[in-house]
């Protein structure tokens, strides 16, 4: 496990994103298992909080402390007052007709790994709140270039002054009984179509530890590039494992690719 806890700076997160790329699996499935339902997409809200809550907590193998989890259903880190971008793919039974449809095949992803504002648009009508079940989410968050480390700039953007902040992936979740529903790339699809639109964002970026096989076919098959590696990134029972530094470059910024 890791060796601290999330205190609320941006860094902090940055630096706990094995929960990117580590295979766990939710023995809270077990309460999705009828498929027979609407998806939906929207931000995280209040009354989501405990089963956010508890969803990172099988998910992921990092302990966050509860402020964590008041920051994604606020959509706003409270130490930098950065705001944090939550979609969430909703299951719902009643009252929901999805026009985003998800597909039959799966991804490769979501079969074998889970993954680590501007507001989400709803693509349907609001459901039911006891029918609200949250099959899969993606957080994030804009970040800016100054505040970043100078390698990563130098790795991420070709000039500062005209691209002078990215999107960093945070979490990436997905319950198994829905890891066949391309949902995945479907969150991660949503966080491109915001980036797409920003004129100065040049990149969204992530870390993958190095033997994540799944996530690293899952990333590069969404066009992202392998940009470096980076030694001792994560700390996991207290030993040191390196990580691949991705990312996907936007608006005329080409950064560095293959290394």
């Amino acid at each position: 496990m890791f060796s601290d806890t999330y205190d609320g700076s941006f860094h902090d997160v940055e630096n706990h994103q094995l929960l990117l790329n580590t295979p766990y699996s939710s023995t809270l499935s077990s309460r999705y298992q009828n498929n027979s339902c609407n998806i939906l997409f929207r931000t995280l809200q209040p009354k989501d909080r405990d089963e956010i809550k508890l969803l990172h907590e099988e998910w992921f193998p990092v302990k966050y402390k509860d402020e964590f989890y008041d920051e994604l259903v606020l959509q706003r880190m409270f130490i930098s007052g950065d705001n944090l971008y939550t979609c969430a793919a909703v299951c719902t039974k009643k009252g929901v007709t999805c026009s985003d449809r998800i597909d039959d095949e799966g991804d490769e992803f979501e079969k074998d790994y889970i993954h680590s504002s501007a507001a989400v648009k709803n693509d349907c009508m609001k459901a039911t709140d006891e029918e609200d079940r949250i099959a899969a989410c993606v957080v994030g968050s804009y970040v800016e270039v100054a505040r970043i480390d100078r390698k990563t700039v130098e790795f991420l953007v070709d000039d500062p002054t005209l691209h002078t902040h990215l999107f960093y992936i945070m979490t990436l979740g997905t319950i198994a009984e829905y890891r066949h529903c391309r949902l995945a790339t479907k969150l991660i699809r949503r966080v491109m179509d915001e980036v797409e639109i920003d004129p100065q964002c040049g990149a969204i970026y992530l870390h993958v530890i190095t033997f994540n096989n799944a996530a690293i076919r899952f990333y590069e098959k969404l066009g992202f590039y392998r940009v470096a590696e980076i030694k001792d990134y994560y700390t996991i029972d207290d030993e040191r494992h390196n990580c691949y530094l991705y990312a996907r470059y936007y608006n005329g910024n080409y950064g560095r690719r293959d290394y």
